[in-house]
């Protein structure tokens, strides 16, 4: 019931071009009741976008002086709030602070927008894994399942489950040689984020202009580095840096990321987005780890 109710019946997502404008809209008519934010069990793009809107949601409902009359909760189709446990644990904080529900092992499976009803099926291995539970909502938020284009899955360049099938270190094709890919199509096993795609960009530039040339010189090695600007609220974020591979911190800074802080707000706000226009556009940006040297030697956090 997805397709029917977006774009009407108090149903939006940021991640579609033609109703995220609807989700600022939909906000404001909230004057109480469920306000729901969704994370399904497939890969995403931006895996932490799903819960940046309901901290959003949070700050203006108390805005408007209507917190207390509206619940905020998010429902996530995973075991965790996030991947990895220094910012889950940061996140679960936020969360709580804010007296947002989290809701594990939730998937959303139906939508009646007539009824203003929401359905999640339990997941998991708990005592009611399998069960359905049907939610009433005034604001839903839905971030959709996704998958890789049909012409990638079905065709020689596909692993099973349909993304391009490559080394997770070198990104060369498992079969062809001549094939590298990187970013949101790709097998790598890593969050699939813009940051994650820039520093890809180095390994696969490397270790294809050395098969060109014939180079002998050794392959670079991507080491799973991806990035989550979690926002909290209009001037604050969590800046969460890792390993997609490790499930490592790899923060840029010395301070420690994992807090709110307005530097983080600042930095993903009005330096990133002139970074990816004028470098990552152009190539040149192959993320920060010549920065991190400088900015935190010593991984002190």
């Amino acid at each position: 019931g997805l397709e029917a109710a977006i774009g009407k019946n108090g149903v939006a997502s940021n991640y579609s071009p033609q109703y995220v404008q609807n989700t600022y809209e939909f906000l404001q008519n909230v004057r109480q009741g469920n306000a729901l934010f969704t994370m399904p069990a497939t890969p995403v793009k931006c895996a932490g976008a799903p819960q940046k809107i309901a901290y959003l949601a949070d700050e203006l409902f108390r805005a408007k002086g209507i917190r207390n009359q509206v619940d905020v909760n998010y429902y996530t189709a995973l075991g965790k709030i996030f991947a990895i446990d220094k910012y889950a644990d940061a996140m679960n904080a936020v969360a709580k602070s804010r007296d947002i529900s989290v809701n594990l092992f939730h998937d959303l499976v139906a939508v009646d927008g007539p009824a203003k009803q929401a359905t999640f099926k339990i997941l998991g291995s708990g005592p009611r894994a399998g069960e359905s539970v049907t939610v009433p909502y005034e604001f839903l938020h839905v971030t959709p399942p996704m998958k890789p284009y049909d012409f990638i899955k079905r065709s020689a360049l596909a692993n099973a489950a349909g993304f391009v099938d490559v080394n997770q270190y070198t990104l060369q094709h498992s079969k062809f040689s001549n094939v590298y890919a990187l970013g949101d199509c790709s097998s790598l096993p890593t969050s699939k984020t813009a940051a994650a795609a820039a520093a890809q960009s180095r390994v696969l530039k490397h270790n294809l202009l050395a098969q060109i040339k014939g180079s002998s010189v050794p392959a670079l090695e991507y080491d799973g580095y991806t990035s989550c600007p979690l926002v909290t609220g209009k001037h604050k974020l969590v800046l969460a840096e890792f390993s997609g591979y490790t499930g490592t911190p790899q923060e840029t800074f010395f301070f420690n990321q994992a807090n709110e802080h307005a530097f983080s707000y600042w930095l993903t706000a009005d330096v990133l987005p002139a970074v990816y226009w004028n470098s990552m556009l152009k190539g040149t940006w192959n993320g920060p780890s010549a920065i991190r040297k400088v900015a935190n030697p010593t991984s002190a956090n």
